[in-house]
């Protein structure tokens, strides 16, 4: 039996994290949920590699979720990421994209299935992304 794919929560609200971990629960396919509850700890975890997905707070208490994102992406971070957020704003959801979200979706909107839905979507959109650029890597 494979081990479960491994999420990350990047979250400052333990509600939010405890909610999440009932959403993810519910999911048909089984997922580990890790939890970072601040910005550098969460930019860390990102960075090493270990999860299949993120899910980004968006307004942290001691960073912005589209910073992290940012950062994230200039050190060539393969992990996608999907921001979650309670602003329903057009150029918060535009600022995501740019910034290289694999999604954005609000929070109000959470339901098991769209968001197991768009982890999967995400997953396995990154997972063919990495597998066509180490083949354009190779010689030949």
């Amino acid at each position: 039996m494979t081990p479960p794919k491994k999420l990350l929560l990047i979250d400052d609200d333990p509600l939010a994290a405890q909610l999440m971990d009932m959403l993810v629960g519910k999911f048909s396919e089984h997922y580990g949920l890790d939890h970072s509850p601040d910005y550098a700890g969460g930019l860390a975890r990102l960075l090493a590699g270990n999860h299949a997905l993120c899910l980004l707070d968006y307004r942290m208490g001691d960073g912005d979720g589209l910073q992290l994102l940012r950062e994230a992406k200039a050190k060539n971070c393969p992990t996608p990421v999907i921001l979650l957020t309670g602003d329903t704003r057009e150029e918060t959801d535009l600022a995501a994209m740019e910034s290289g979200a694999a999604d954005f979706i609000i929070k109000r909107d959470l339901k098991p299935e769209t968001l197991e839905r768009a982890i999967a979507y995400a997953i396995t959109t990154a997972e063919a992304r990495n597998r066509l650029i180490a083949a354009a890597k190779k010689p030949g």
